[in-house]
């Protein structure tokens, strides 16, 4: 089968997009909403764009034709946030942080999740075993779209001292360890199963 862009709705090219580009990664972003409280979502449009600056994009809708999803404005007002990278373990957790809910009330509360410290402006999920503390770097209207690509700094990287080991002069991080949770069609989620070895040719 074939299908031709401009022929299709917006939804139909989400569903397209969604069930073939997989697995996708999960950027589980939690931010500082206006009465103190705390946001939490997953976003599964999102990858590492460039090491030198530290930069990740994430794309975010609005929840309707005028108002923004509640982590982009966080983003917008607070120019920073704390994203984390979930594993198998928290999948429920992910799966209840993204529900629609009014400004200001967290999704910490439906999720069973607990909060440390991190950074001196926003705590990490306790249960992540990875945390990066990133800035707002820039963001992009995407045509006459809701979406925003949103460019996010690296500035502080926190990883559980149980995924990772010491090897010559560099840190590996056991990804069966860390057993990243990704994003798959429809409802469905992926863990990293089989993984494979093989030597880049010279």
């Amino acid at each position: 089968m074939r299908f031709q862009f401009d022929q299709l709705s917006g939804s139909q090219r989400y569903h397209l997009i969604t069930q073939t580009i997989t697995p996708r990664p999960i950027a589980w972003i939690m931010t500082r909403n206006e009465n103190d409280s705390f946001n939490l979502a997953p976003f599964s449009y999102f990858a590492p764009v460039s090491s030198d600056p530290a930069l990740l994009m994430v794309s975010i809708g609005n929840k309707s034709a005028e108002v923004s999803k509640d982590t982009k404005y966080n983003l917008q007002r607070e120019k920073e946030c704390v994203l984390h990278i979930p594993s198998g373990d928290v999948m429920n957790a992910v799966n209840e942080s993204a529900a629609t809910l009014s400004y200001g009330e967290s999704e910490l509360p439906r999720t069973g999740l607990s909060l440390t410290d991190f950074i001196k402006t926003l705590p990490r999920i306790a249960q992540a075993k990875v945390a990066l503390h990133c800035k707002l770097f820039d963001i992009h209207a995407l045509g006459n779209s809701s979406f925003n690509a949103i460019y996010l700094e690296i500035i502080d990287l926190y990883i559980d001292d149980d995924i990772v080991t010491q090897m010559d002069n560099h840190l590996v991080i056991d990804n069966k360890k860390l057993n990243p949770l990704s994003r798959l069609g429809g409802n469905d989620y992926a863990l990293l199963g089989e993984t494979v070895t093989i030597k880049r040719p010279n």
